[in-house]
C-alpha cells in the first residue's frame, strides 16, 4: 500500500506537473489520422478506420493480465451506481459501490473522493491515488499521480468508442495499461507483465475506465 504521502508536497507537485504539461500542449488545431488524442475529432472512413479496428482488436493479443471492469445499477434506497473488476477465471477482484471500493483478496476499503480527485485509504485516509484534469470530448488530459513523484497520462486513438484504445502511459513513456470497450457494460484492462496486480493498480483500472467511454461521449447541447 501507499502511505505516508506528505498532501502539501502532493499539490505542489500536481501544480508543477500542471504547469509543465500545459507548457507542452500543442495550440489547437487539426489532428492527423491515427494521433493521440487530446486534439480535434479524428476523420472517419476509408483505411485509417481499418488501421484503428486492427489496433483495438491488437489488444487481444498483448502480453499481460487480462481483467474486466463491468457497470451496473443496485436497487439501494431508489438506485446506486455499482462496478466490478473480474479477473479471466472470472473472481470477482474488486467491487466499488457509490465512494467505497473494496479489494475482494485483502479486504481493503478504500474511498472515491471525486470532489478532491483522490482515493483514500477508509481506514487511515492515507492518500493512494491523485488526479489533475479530465478526459471529455475528444480531450484526454487526465493526469494520475503514483508514488515517488511518478505519473500516468491516458491518451486515447481512435474514432469512435468501437475501435478506440486507451493506455495508461508512465513518465517515462512505458505503456503498462491498455483499455478498450468490449460490451455494452464492460470495459477490458489489459495490464503490462511487468506490472503486478496490486490495490493501487485495481483502484487505477476502476477510475480510468470511464475516461474511454466519455472520451467519446458528445457533449449533450446546453449542457456545461
Amino acid at each position: 500500500m501507499i502511505r505516508g504521502y506528505d498532501r502539501q508536497a502532493v499539490d505542489r507537485f500536481l501544480d508543477a506537473l500542471a504547469s509543465d504539461r500545459a507548457r507542452q500542449v500543442p495550440a489547437p488545431g487539426p489532428a492527423s489520422p491515427g494521433e493521440w488524442g487530446d486534439g480535434q475529432p479524428k476523420p472517419s472512413g476509408g483505411s485509417a478506420t481499418g488501421d484503428r479496428q486492427a489496433d483495438w482488436r491488437g489488444v487481444a493479443d498483448l502480453p499481460g493480465t487480462r481483467l474486466r471492469r463491468t457497470s451496473g445499477t443496485i436497487l439501494l434506497g431508489g438506485g446506486a451506481l455499482t462496478s466490478k473488476i473480474i479477473d479471466s477465471d472470472g473472481r470477482v477482484l474488486l467491487t466499488h459501490r457509490g465512494r467505497t471500493l473494496k479489494v475482494a483478496a485483502s479486504g481493503h476499503v478504500f474511498r472515491n473522493d471525486a470532489n478532491r480527485a483522490e482515493i483514500v485509504d477508509a481506514a487511515t485516509g492515507a492518500l493512494v491515488l491523485r488526479w489533475i484534469g479530465s478526459h471529455s470530448y475528444y480531450h484526454a488530459g487526465t493526469v494520475v499521480l503514483g508514488p515517488g513523484q511518478r505519473w500516468l497520462s491516458f491518451p486515447v486513438q481512435g474514432s469512435r468508442l468501437r475501435n478506440g484504445v486507451m493506455r495508461a502511459v508512465d513518465e517515462s513513456g512505458t505503456e503498462v495499461v491498455w483499455f478498450r470497450k468490449t460490451k455494452p457494460a464492460v470495459v477490458e484492462a489489459v495490464v503490462s507483465p511487468d506490472c503486478g496486480i496490486s490495490p493501487e493498480i485495481l483502484c487505477l483500472i476502476e477510475l480510468a475506465a470511464r475516461w474511454l467511454v466519455v472520451y467519446f461521449a458528445r457533449p449533450i447541447p446546453g449542457e456545461g
